[in-house]
């Protein structure tokens, strides 16, 4: 038999019973979607709302078998020409020579003490 017209594989809460026929009919519509785009065979998985719609989660591999995301999906590993650019690494090129110029850390040491304390007239409000 054909997975097409297949039934509903899992049973549906009493609240749906009513709209089984709709929600079996969403489900052959997503099952021709897939076979369109994707092919026969194509493992895909479908979410059904308290409402009865029934919602395409994923096609293809399932989440679960993909390689796990970082930890920290903001960390930030500088690359190696990064590193070169700041002044960490050596140039790439032995024969370039760079001015050094001075860091932004490295430039707070010299400001003045004076302007530390300076302050800013009040805001015309």
């Amino acid at each position: 038999m054909d997975t097409l017209l297949a039934p509903l594989a899992s049973p549906l809460p009493s609240c749906l019973e009513p709209h089984r026929f709709w929600i079996w009919l969403q489900m052959v519509a997503w099952r021709l979607y897939v076979r369109a785009v994707k092919g026969k065979g194509i493992p895909f998985m479908t979410v059904i709302d308290p409402q009865g719609t029934v919602y395409l989660k994923w096609i293809g591999h399932p989440p679960h078998e993909f390689p796990q995301a970082p930890e920290d999906p903001l960390a930030f590993t500088p690359s190696k020409a990064f590193r070169i650019a700041l002044g960490d690494l050596p140039s790439a090129h032995p024969g370039e020579r760079r001015p050094l110029i001075p860091r932004a850390s490295d430039c707070s040491s010299h400001i003045a003490p004076s302007a530390h304390m300076a302050t800013l007239p009040a805001p015309d409000t």
